[in-house]
């Protein structure tokens, strides 16, 4: 198990040391331009039981990941505000299955993981030699072993090779040399399909970690933002703003591995939700929200059965306390929410965290999650006001489902008028501009 590690360390130093090597033998304009970096860490992790049923998975692990990132320099007026944070991708690679316990289960119900995840590392406090960071990147990830009814009933955790990978970890970083860094971290690194496919307990890690970073080209310095005379419709420009974001979405959920019977078939997730927000900085936004939600998937609920003739649920009948049948539609089962929101923006790209809590409002509406949720979105700002979104709704770690879809945000600027002291509105909507 030690040689592992070191064949590990050994390789991520060996890749670092060519990728310097051949950085300094040829000049790239771009290398100097836009302060590339590239980084190699070696972990050691483990599990995170946030079920007790997973109690069994009971391993520390190695890993490794290998990044390319941009340390950003002010280019943008946001990379300044957000103090100059670091841009790029990382690859994963952990093997569930070296473990130093000598549990061999968890190897051979979990396997092994290789992941790419794109992500944003926030400067929290300190200076350009010494620093503390917040990173979080949000991809893919690939497990070689999941949950089968017959070759891997134990690994309940997962129910897909296929997954999102999760990275959220607290960095501290030492200047060496002008261009090279030590890494220190410790970070949560999750996996989950989002219950598109159950079972989904996800699988939830904590490792530390431990590695150096190294400027392609010497770093250039940081640029002082300067006053821009126009902005672009999803940025600020200094005046009042009030939004309406009105968005779609649409996911798909497969349970047939926890019911049995056809593992083919999915049921879909609609998701309609409006946001009222106010912009109180040039990258954030806050308001308040209210969605509703048909998920299809909660009529294989226990109480709940399928004929030629339509849905039906057993309940109690509040008025004689007796178990009596419903004849139901899809839209009774529908879930009306209310959540406070908070935005981030940079540049086209944003997020949004909601927090917020299930109305019953009916006996069809399936609380049985409880009353509170979570919900991270990612928008893409495509065009003027319309956007792409990607959003994951989930009761306290554990995913209820993944959905994308658009939306499309009305804009209405408000601001005081000093000399009258009355707050008027001017006319029409704010003037658009075209992307640069």
């Amino acid at each position: 198990m030690k040689k592992t590690i070191r064949v590990h360390i050994i390789s991520l130093l060996s890749v670092l040391l060519l990728c310097c090597l051949k950085a300094n033998g040829q000049d790239y304009a771009w290398l100097s331009n836009n302060n590339i970096m590239v980084e190699a860490r070696a972990h050691y992790g483990f599990f995170w039981h946030h079920h007790f049923e997973m109690a069994r998975f009971n391993a520390h692990y190695p890993a490794f990941e290998f990044s390319v990132y941009q340390n950003t320099f002010g280019k943008r007026e946001w990379e300044a505000n957000y103090n100059y944070p670091y841009i790029g991708a990382t690859f994963y690679h952990a093997n569930f299955g070296l473990n130093f316990e000598g549990n061999h289960e968890v190897g051979k119900a979990l396997g092994s993981v290789f992941a790419i995840y794109p992500f944003i590392n926030y400067p929290l406090i300190g200076n350009e030699s010494s620093q503390f960071t917040l990173k979080f990147g949000v991809g893919l990830g690939y497990l070689t072993k999941c949950f089968d009814n017959f070759t891997n009933y134990q690994n309940f955790s997962i129910g897909s090779h296929l997954n999102a990978a999760v990275n959220l970890s607290f960095e501290y970083r030492q200047q060496v040399s002008s261009r090279l860094k030590t890494v220190a971290s410790v970070g949560l690194t999750h996996f989950s399909n989002g219950s598109t496919k159950l079972p989904n307990y996800g699988l939830n890690t904590f490792s530390a970690a431990f590695g150096l970073a190294y400027f392609l080209r010497s770093p250039r310095i940081n640029l002082t933002p300067t006053k821009r005379p126009e902005y672009k419709p999803f940025e600020f420009d200094k005046k009042k703003w009030f939004s309406v974001d009105l968005n779609y979405g649409i996911g798909f959920k497969n349970v047939s591995q926890t019911l049995g019977g056809d593992t083919t078939h999915y049921y879909s997730v609609h998701d309609f939700s409006t946001l009222l927000l106010a912009q109180f900085t040039q990258h954030s936004r806050a308001g308040i929200g209210l969605s509703f939600v048909l998920d299809l998937s909660d009529q294989t609920l226990p109480d709940h059965f399928v004929d030629n003739e339509g849905i039906h649920v057993k309940k109690e009948d509040p008025e004689t306390g007796k178990e009596r049948v419903y004849d139901i539609n899809a839209l009774q089962m529908t879930k009306l929410n209310f959540s406070l929101c908070y935005a981030m923006t940079m540049n086209r790209l944003s997020y949004y965290f909601e927090f917020g809590w299930h109305l019953k409002y009916n006996l069809f509406t399936d609380l049985s999650k409880g009353n509170i949720f979570q919900k991270v979105s990612f928008r893409y700002q495509v065009y003027d006001d319309i956007y792409a979104h990607l959003s994951l709704m989930t009761h306290f770690g554990r995913a209820d489902y993944l959905c994308f879809g658009l939306g499309y945000r009305f804009n209405q600027k408000y601001y005081i008028n000093h000399e009258k002291g009355t707050r008027r509105r001017p006319p029409g909507m704010h003037k658009r501009y075209l992307f640069l």
